[in-house]
């Protein structure tokens, strides 16, 4: 049976070890540094089983007093803000009021994809965010993402860009000259990659991200 021990005025962190987490734990605008504390179980149960998770400001060194224990289900906070809003539309020599979904997936109190039509999507897309192979709770998934090999329509592509604010990637043709035109878009006038690089969501089903060659 594991036995609870916490960390007090009498603990020599100098004999601890701490395991450093990547996760982008943000706390009241500060962010702080998570670690797993060999021997120190704070709780148990939930997520995290033995939870010996803890945490202290990122700008800081660890002391008894500024180490806390670290329960939440996320350590990412994502959220949802909804503000729709009337514009107006000229296009053809038409004037159109229109309206749009006014749906942002923040991360942290950050806008990070404002791509989902409603509530509901938004909700939908968070779940996919959790467990995103970009790794999304950890920072600088943005930076160690480009590089990154992937397969675009089953042809070779890297990650040239992240794209803030929209979950957005721009992929170019890796090892070819030029990604081949889509069947359902072969008959368009234009040219489907003009631009031979391809910007797209990172929930786009089209994306393998386990390239390995």
């Amino acid at each position: 049976m594991t036995n609870i021990k916490l960390i007090d005025e009498n603990t020599d962190l100098s004999t601890l070890t701490l395991h450093k987490i990547d996760w982008d734990v943000v706390i009241k605008n500060v962010p702080y540094q998570v670690v797993r504390i060999d021997g120190y179980v704070h709780s148990i149960g939930g997520r995290w089983g033995d939870n010996d998770y803890w945490c202290y400001p990122l700008n800081e060194e660890p002391t008894v007093h500024n180490l806390a224990e670290f329960s939440p289900y996320d350590p990412v906070c994502w959220g949802i803000t909804y503000a729709p809003q009337l514009y107006h539309r000229h296009k053809w020599g038409e004037h159109e009021i229109c309206r749009t979904s006014g749906v942002t997936i923040t991360r942290n109190g950050v806008p990070f994809d404002d791509s989902a039509h409603s509530v509901a999507m938004a909700l939908v897309n968070i779940d996919e965010f959790r467990s995103h192979p970009l790794k999304l709770d950890c920072r600088g998934y943005a930076e160690k993402c480009i590089g990154r090999k992937v397969w675009w329509r089953s042809e070779p592509a890297v990650v040239s860009s992240f794209i803030a604010g929209q979950a957005c990637v721009i992929l170019e043709p890796d090892g070819i000259d030029q990604f081949t035109v889509p069947p359902e878009f072969a008959k368009e006038d234009r040219e489907y990659y003009a631009d031979r690089d391809v910007k797209t969501h990172i929930l786009d089903e089209h994306i393998w991200w386990f390239r390995r060659d």
